[in-house]
């Protein structure tokens, strides 16, 4: 019979792996890093793992969301205060991806084919959840924004969103953009993603309360 943890027990081990997949992750890569390593860094049997994460696929997404948790948090704190712009919209999507790409943990899966590997080894819902946890954490913001007449409100805040998402994916192209122009070609997008959100008064300038 697999044997069973009490809860603090289990709690503590589940973060041991945590712990493992970030430093091993980093260290190694995602595809050097196997199982039987991150149970040993862990402290655990192989099989032990398996009690606790279907794959290691599962653990690295799971990181992968303690990180976009973290980035989201950092983002939000910076715009508690930004007035409603062209300015702070775009900030929102300038910092989001500068975090992003600079995520250790991230960067692995910015790669098509690693990325491919990962999510093909999840359950579909949690793909999903992924997505609905980015749509929760930022539509307050949005909401308010559209409220406050500083953002387009024909747009539902799921696709703004998805918007942001779409952008931080095109990173996972950077060498088909061409990486000379890959800096520029993103700082270009993100000005004219947050061009198109923003509402212009009649004399063709940005909403800003004042």
């Amino acid at each position: 019979m697999p044997r069973k943890f009490d809860p603090d027990e289990k709690s503590r081990i589940q973060r041991k792996l945590l712990e493992a997949g970030r430093s091993l992750f980093a260290k190694y890569g995602f595809k050097k890093t196997n199982v039987g390593e991150l149970a040993q860094a862990a402290g655990i049997a192989s099989g032990t793992f398996y009690l606790f994460y279907r794959s290691k696929e599962e653990l690295f997404f799971e990181l992968m969301e303690e990180e976009e948790r973290s980035i989201q948090q950092s983002v939000l704190a910076r715009l508690e205060n930004a007035s409603e712009s062209k300015d702070a919209i775009r900030l929102l999507f300038k910092e989001g991806f500068r975090l992003m790409t600079e995520s250790p943990i991230i960067r692995e899966v910015l790669l098509p084919e690693q990325l491919e590997a990962v999510v093909r080894k999840l359950p579909p819902e949690k793909v999903e959840r992924n997505y609905a946890m980015d749509v929760r954490k930022l539509s307050p913001l949005i909401r308010r924004w559209q409220e406050d007449g500083a953002l387009r409100a024909d747009m539902s805040p799921e696709i703004i969103v998805s918007m942001l998402r779409s952008l931080l994916l095109l990173s996972l192209h950077k060498h088909t953009i061409g990486e000379s122009v890959y800096e520029a070609t993103m700082e270009a997008l993100i000005g004219a993603v947050a061009d198109g959100l923003s509402v212009e008064t009649k004399g063709g300038r940005p909403h800003d309360r004042g």
